[in-house]
């Protein structure tokens, strides 16, 4: 058996096993297994580690590390912004990164400040932006909107949770034909005084999620489109929260947490 160390985070509920392949331990420790199946198996909650994703860290040309990500499913993403506010904690651990700077994900440079348990994390603005279209699911009617923040987000503003199937209508909405070949996200937002509490159906996990950065951030940048609130934008989740500032950029600052490191056997 091959041991394979790693760590396990969170950012306001969503877990994560952190492993450091830059030297390519991981990839020479499972050859002959897919990464997609080595994820699935590791990721999964009774017979693995159990987490929402997996993040790994590869070498960079021009940046101390390059973050890919994998979700339950095996399935790669380009982006996980919760994920990529527990990388940076993760890389300050390790020693490879100051304060302050940039690393490189498939959704290109992330820029980053980290001071003691809190992550500010910058994102370029969305692309592929539609406001305010109808989308039927199950013979009813929604209004939705539609945005890219590396990954695709559907936000659906509610009244109230109460009564409101997550699951099934998130499932059902990820898989509507309006969002095919991809899928998409779907975050379900309510307004809260000045802030936004928003739950979301993660694609890739199948599932609600405690917390989704990339979700709090489109449902941020759409109310504010929609004059619902202002930025900065206080959003609570049902694992913490998190606060979003949209300027010529996007911010996105919250806590991160170590949970413990571990050796997994292959």
């Amino acid at each position: 058996m091959k041991p394979i160390f790693f760590s396990k985070m969170e950012g306001t509920g969503n877990d994560f096993l952190l492993i450091d392949n830059r030297e390519g331990t991981l990839t020479e420790a499972i050859q002959g297994v897919s990464l997609s199946e080595f994820t699935k198996k590791l990721l999964d909650r009774h017979l693995g580690v159990g987490s929402d994703g997996l993040i790994m860290f590869e070498q960079a040309k021009n940046h101390p590390f390059t973050m890919r990500y994998f979700n339950q499913d095996g399935s790669e993403a380009a982006l996980c912004l919760n994920g990529a506010r527990c990388a940076i904690s993760f890389a300050q651990r390790l020693g490879i990164i100051e304060a302050k700077g940039k690393f490189m994900t498939l959704a290109g440079p992330i820029g980053f400040y980290h001071k003691n348990k809190t992550v500010s994390i910058e994102i370029q603005p969305p692309v592929d932006i539609k406001l305010n279209f109808s989308l039927t699911v199950a013979k009813k009617k929604f209004r939705v909107h539609f945005l890219k923040i590396g990954v695709p987000h559907c936000v659906i503003f509610v009244d109230s949770y109460e009564n409101l199937d997550i699951e099934n209508l998130g499932r059902a909405v990820r898989n509507h034909k309006t969002f095919q070949p991809d899928g998409t996200n779907v975050d379900f937002v309510k307004q809260e005084g000045k802030g936004l509490f928003v739950r979301t159906y993660e694609r890739g996990i199948e599932a609600e999620t405690l917390s989704c950065g990339s979700g709090v951030l489109a449902a941020a940048y759409i109310a504010t489109k929609l004059f619902i609130t202002e930025s900065p934008v206080a959003i609570k989740t049902k694992g913490g929260e998190l606060l979003v500032e949209l300027k010529d950029k996007m911010y996105l600052e919250g806590p991160v947490n170590f949970i413990f490191d571990g050796i997994y056997y292959v």
